[in-house]
Formats: C-alpha cells, structure tokens, sequence
C-alpha cells in the first residue's frame, strides 16, 4: 500500500503516532512541491504573483486540504465518532483547538463501528 493510498482514504482508523506522521508527510511533499513548482512558473513566466503560479499553489492547496480532511475524518473515527465531526475544524479558534486536541486524546481501545485498534495492527 503506498503511502497516498494511507492518506486519500477516510476508511477506517487512525492513531495519534500515524496521524502525526502522515500529517508531517502531507506537509512536507506539499510544501516543496508548490515551492519547486511556483519557482518553476515564476522562472518560465518571470512573474512571482501571475495567475499561473496562483492557480499552481491554489491546486496543491486544496490537494493537501483534501488530504488533511481525510487524515482528520480517519482519527476522529479512532475517537469512535462520526467523520462529521471533522467540520468543527472550519470554526474559527475553535477548530484550532480541536486539531490540538486530536493530537493529544488516545483513540478507543478494542475495536469500535469503524474497524479495529490500529495499535493492534
């Protein structure tokens, strides 16, 4: 299983040490991949705030987006809640406060409605 297939897919669990690890993975791909890919734009167009550069950030934006929504969905599982708690990370304050939040709290030992204990795999 490759490691996009662990992060594209809101089936089944999450721990706190995967969760961390595949967000960091998320970060980092993303990060250097719009940097090298706007410097790219920026160096063939020659304008660092042209609409080929936005619409590159704009794309790997909600490429990592998409991916962080469903690393999230896939940890609150863990919880053993609905992946709908998930949109209480759009709240302002709030929604920063519950991503610390799925850092800290260790999910449901044994299995629950959405698979087994990932520490058990």
């Amino acid at each position: 299983m490759t490691i996009l297939n662990e992060i594209y897919k809101t089936e089944g669990r999450l721990n706190r040490l995967r969760y961390l690890k595949y967000m960091i993975i998320l970060a980092l791909v993303a990060g250097t991949s719009t940097f090298v890919m706007s410097s790219m734009a920026t160096f063939f167009t020659g304008d660092p705030n042209g609409a080929l550069v936005m619409m590159i950030t704009a794309a790997w934006g909600l490429a990592a987006g998409a991916g962080n929504v469903m690393l999230m969905i896939r940890r609150v599982h863990d919880l053993g809640k609905s992946g709908y708690f998930v949109l209480i990370a759009f709240v302002p304050v709030i929604g920063v406060i519950f991503s610390i939040f799925l850092f800290c709290v260790p999910g449901q030992v044994g299995w629950n409605e959405y698979g087994a204990d990932p520490l058990n795999d």
